[in-house]
């Protein structure tokens, strides 16, 4: 008879919060999806939730080829990892890393009620986040991340991998604060490739107060 579909998923998503001088606090957060089964999830790791005209990196995109072999059924974002654009790895496994620092300006250094909330709200960050997606079994995690493949669909050919190894970093600055009851955010992120600050960096405008 025909096989059965089935399709398992494992997630985990923790967050710890150190306040440093009364409104400033560390963030950090660990978030890790596993899927398996011959229906798996397509995770692609890269760019911010919320991404207002978000970025897609095609060359990375996973063929036909792939997919069927690997079993893809759906597929999902998988965020934040700044200083890259939606899909700089993609697997049916994810592991990633936020850091970041977050200084609400106003309100940490003026001591009475502040009646604006774009001034209430605004906040300076500085971040790094860490993160890697591959395909198989959890425990091959040092191996590539996906495909490339040439015009015809014929030919595989391995990423290269950077200094991190199966892992990509970004790191950089950003500042949030709350206009017409929505909570908006920008950032400046740089790739953990070619030295601190090399080049220009990837901005992202974003909706919501998470990651």
């Amino acid at each position: 008879g025909e096989k059965m579909k089935l399709t398992f998923n494992f997630g985990v998503d923790a967050r710890y919060y150190l306040p440093i001088y009364k409104n400033f606090i560390w963030a950090t957060r660990f978030a890790a999806d596993f899927s398996w089964g011959n229906r798996k999830v397509l995770y692609y790791l890269g760019g911010v939730d919320n991404w207002l005209g978000p970025k897609y990196n095609q060359t990375n995109a996973p063929s036909n080829q792939e997919i069927a072999t690997a079993n893809y059924a759906f597929q999902t974002l998988s965020e934040n990892l700044r200083g890259y654009k939606q899909n700089v790895k993609h697997g049916n496994n994810v592991a990633l890393i936020n850091t970041e620092l977050r200084l609400p300006v106003f309100a940490t250094f003026i001591n009475h009620p502040i009646s604006s909330g774009l001034i209430r709200n605004f906040q300076i960050t500085s971040f790094m986040d860490i993160g890697t997606a591959w395909n198989g079994k959890v425990g091959e995690i040092n191996q590539k991340s996906g495909y490339i493949s040439n015009t015809n669909g014929s030919v595989l050919v391995k990423i290269k991998n950077n200094p991190l190894g199966p892992f990509v970093g970004g790191y950089g600055f950003g500042a949030r604060t709350k206009i017409a009851g929505y909570f908006l955010r920008v950032d400046a992120a740089w790739p953990m490739a070619n030295g601190f600050f090399h080049g220009k960096p990837m901005w992202y405008f974003a909706l919501g107060v998470d990651f």
